[in-house]
């Protein structure tokens, strides 16, 4: 089983990499650790707390962290559905309680507790940064980092920057120089993993509370996303594929590199800079996803929804509801 902590901003695919995380039968989720970056902080926390409780019976605390970035000022997400899923302030959705921790202090506490404990990132490394600044004795002690930030290519929020990393340069920085095992999920990679409605399909088929606001959740992707010369035909999944890679490292294959982080003013502020070739006199610090296998990719995550909603709906309805496939793997991995 593996021990988890999941930092993120959600968001809608952070929302869904909450569902991945908290219903995949290899993973153990301990916390979900949240920060500004899409949103507010405040709203983040909210929009963690309600994915949480979309979940139930199983849970998660969350915990509000960073208002804002290390040094520079907060960025301010454009894209946004007004309209559905978790960008409109939604009341109308259950929401955990909010533990009274701070995301910084709670990722400190189960390094500590956990030897080995992977974290995932799916926004800005604020919190993670100012944890390993804070409590340095953490920094052997965390097995591995995987994040959902970057890119081999060209940014997505400035024609250098990719938005997470965009958000905190200076805590990126920090994060992939602090010689933690680490995986990069770099945008040119996620960006290939499709959105389609035979996912979203056969996510609201399973008919569970769950599914239904997953279901919502891809749909609202799908509605806000402006296809371009340069970006996918198709939504992509972005942020359930750090967790979905974290719990099955084989659906996608990974080169070492060395990635560093631009932090100088100007036009290349927040690139990642990924040397494949091994060009300059750094070693490599980075295991950076260059391929997913799509399929598998897109089964795991129905796989995390189908045990959760196997919870939900009791046996004999799940039996029904989910698919063959999905019923076998959660057999043969587990549930909790």
């Amino acid at each position: 089983m593996l021990d988890l902590v999941h930092d993120c901003d959600p968001g809608n695919d952070d929302a869904l990499a909450i569902l991945a995380a908290l219903g995949h039968p290899a993973v153990r989720l301990l916390a979900v650790t949240t920060g500004a970056g899409h949103l507010s902080s405040d709203r983040t926390a909210i929009n963690a707390a309600i994915a949480v409780a979309a979940a139930l019976p199983l849970v998660a605390p969350v915990c509000e962290g960073s208002v804002g970035p290390l040094l520079r000022e907060r960025l301010i997400a454009r894209i946004l559905d007004m309209e559905s899923a978790l960008d409109p302030v939604r009341d109308d959705l259950a929401r955990v309680e909010l533990d009274p921790e701070h995301s910084v202090d709670r990722i400190a506490a189960e390094a500590v507790a956990r030897p080995g404990l992977t974290i995932v990132a799916t926004g800005p490394l604020t919190n993670i940064a100012l944890a390993l600044r804070r409590y340095p004795r953490i920094q052997p002690v965390i097995g591995r980092i995987v994040t959902l930030s970057g890119a081999w290519g060209l940014g997505t929020k400035t024609a250098a920057a990719e938005w997470n990393i965009l958000c905190d340069p200076e805590a990126a920085a920090i994060v992939y120089g602090s010689g933690i095992p680490l995986t990069m999920v770099p945008v040119d990679a996620s960006g290939t993993v499709p959105i389609t409605d035979t996912l979203i399909a056969r996510v609201a088929a399973l008919s569970a509370p769950a599914a239904k606001f997953a279901a919502e959740l891809l749909a609202s992707l799908r509605a806000t996303h402006k296809p371009n010369v340069l970006t996918p035909a198709e939504a992509p999944l972005h942020d359930p594929c750090a967790v979905l890679v974290a719990a099955q490292p084989g659906i996608a294959r990974t080169v070492r590199a060395r990635v560093d982080i631009e932090t100088a003013p100007g036009l290349n502020y927040g690139r990642t800079v990924v040397d494949f070739l091994g060009r300059s006199d750094k070693p490599a610090n980075c295991d950076v996803v260059i391929e997913f296998d799509v399929a598998a990719t897109q089964e795991a995550l129905l796989v995390s929804i189908a045990s959760i909603a196997s919870l939900q709906l009791g046996d004999a309805e799940a039996r029904n509801a989910i698919p063959a496939a999905a019923h076998q793997t959660i057999q043969q991995q587990g549930t909790r």
